[in-house]
C-alpha cells in the first residue's frame, strides 16, 4: 500500500520522477554550505516545502496517499534539520522545522484548488496522443 497516483495522468512516472529529483535537490542544497543571500531563512524553508507539498499532493489521490505525502515531507524536513546539525557549517533549528511543516500544510490548500488540473493541461500540450 504505497502512494496512489492520479489515474488520469498519462505520464505519472514522469511527474513523480521530476518531483523526486526536486526532492533530492532540496536535500543536497540543505546539506551543503549556503551563502548568505539576504532573504529570511524561514521564508525560504516555507516556500520550498510549500512547493514540494503542492507538487506532490496534486499528483496523488485525495485519500491515504495524501497523508503519506504530508507525513513524508514533514519527516524529510525534520530529518534534514537533524542532518544539518551534524555538519560543522549548518545548524539544526526548530523554527526551520516549523517553517517546513507550515509550508507542507499550506501546500495542501493547492490540492483543494483548481491547480491540480495544471498537470493534465501540461500533458495535453506535451503529449498529444
Amino acid at each position: 500500500m504505497g502512494i496512489e497516483p492520479l489515474t488520469d495522468l498519462k505520464k505519472p512516472r514522469l511527474w513523480f520522477s521530476i518531483a523526486y529529483v526536486v526532492l533530492a535537490l532540496v536535500g543536497v542544497f540543505s546539506l551543503i554550505p549556503s551563502p548568505d543571500i539576504g532573504v529570511s531563512d524561514k521564508s525560504l524553508h516555507f516556500i520550498t516545502y510549500f512547493m514540494l507539498s503542492a507538487g506532490f499532493s496534486t499528483l496523488v489521490r485525495f485519500n491515504r496517499s495524501m497523508m503519506l505525502v504530508v507525513i513524508g515531507l514533514i519527516g524529510y524536513g525534520v530529518l534534514l534539520e537533524f542532518l544539518q546539525g551534524m555538519t560543522e557549517y549548518r545548524f539544526m533549528e526548530t523554527y526551520d522545522m516549523l517553517a517546513n511543516s507550515a509550508g507542507v500544510l499550506c501546500g495542501l490548500v493547492v490540492r483543494l484548488s483548481f491547480l491540480p488540473e495544471w498537470f493534465r493541461k501540461i500533458e495535453l500540450l506535451l503529449f498529444k496522443t
